[in-house]
């Protein structure tokens, strides 16, 4: 008997889930380790496309978006509700984002003797530009993560991984990717607390060479210069890493011998902005430090370790050691 609407089209579904809400009535759903490693993934990362869950997992889309439609309506994984408001009628579909869901973090937490946390009130309270500015990291660690699957050659290290080689006072650290710099400015000294969206090394083991990376992810809403450093700004950001650089702070709190700033920005005018803000300040000017990106050139071809960054002369870099000029 279908359950359907009667209309005389058997081709149409006896039944719909909608996209912003469980339908209270989900089909029965089995977890296998690869539902679990897509929990495991979104948990890691705050929150994920659809996209970007298909990229790491890897197999079919359809399954894929199968899968994560089973995980949502069984409780596993949430969709947060402020992504709708982009979904405007007329304007197509972008991919659906998922959270860590209460059901999915108790089985995390039985899984790895973990402490139980609520999801739920977070997920309905997070607003759609720390979404998107999440969403956007994720772009940067997925195409990364991507990428270096593909070159033998290389490894990623990140997160956990990467913190284990600080020295110990750093690991202990509630935030351990976190630094106060005292930036000197306008005949002025000024605290900045500095902390990159994400990080990574890149290591070639058959040369034994390693580079490390720390990446802003600019969503365009922060003016690139400001009259001070008491407001947020890239300039502010610039000269807190190139203070961090010289006086040899990484070298402390890291252990990295050195390190190199990633910018990815939204259009390749507002990269000529950045550099040019960059080269007008004596502490900045010409600096190696910095490595500048626009997202839609980075992204084209999903390699990101083939893409020229620009660095303060306008020169084009690559990321892997051995290949800097």
């Amino acid at each position: 008997m279908s359950t359907g609407n009667n209309s005389g089209d058997s081709s149409r579904p006896t039944s719909y889930r909608p996209r912003r809400k469980r339908s209270g009535n989900p089909p029965p759903f089995q977890l296998t380790p690869r539902d679990i490693n897509i929990v495991r993934l979104v948990a890691a990362h705050r929150f994920l496309s659809s996209q970007h869950i298909w990229r790491l997992v890897g197999g079919s889309r359809k399954n894929v978006t199968n899968r994560l439609k089973g995980l949502f309506e069984h409780g596993y994984l949430d969709r947060p509700q402020c992504q709708y408001d982009i979904f405007l009628v007329g304007g197509g579909s972008k991919h659906i984002a998922y959270a860590l869901a209460d059901r999915g973090a108790c089985l995390l937490a039985d899984m790895e003797n973990g402490r139980r946390i609520s999801w739920t009130h977070k997920n309905k309270n997070v607003g759609r530009p720390f979404l998107e500015h999440t969403l956007a990291i994720a772009d940067f660690s997925v195409g990364m993560k991507t990428a270096t699957n593909e070159f033998e050659q290389v490894e990623l290290i990140e997160g956990d991984d990467l913190i284990a080689g600080f020295p110990i006072e750093t690991q202990g650290l509630k935030k351990p990717f976190h630094l106060n710099v005292p930036v000197i400015y306008q005949g002025g000294r000024v605290a900045v607390g500095i902390e990159p969206d994400y990080a990574f090394s890149l290591y070639l083991p058959k040369v034994r060479k390693r580079a490390f990376f720390l990446v802003e992810i600019d969503r365009g809403t922060m003016p690139v210069e400001r009259f001070d450093l008491k407001q947020t700004s890239i300039l502010r950001k610039l000269l807190a890493y190139q203070t961090m650089w010289k006086s040899k702070r990484h070298s402390q709190h890291f252990g990295w011998r050195n390190f190199r700033v990633l910018f990815v920005t939204t259009g390749a005018e507002r990269v000529e902005n950045m550099i040019a803000s960059m080269n007008a300040h004596g502490q900045t000017k010409g600096s190696p430090l910095f490595l500048f990106a626009d997202k839609q050139s980075l992204y084209e071809n999903d390699d990101l370790l083939a893409h020229d960054w620009l660095d303060g002369y306008g020169n084009e870099q690559k990321l892997l050691p051995g290949q800097w000029k």
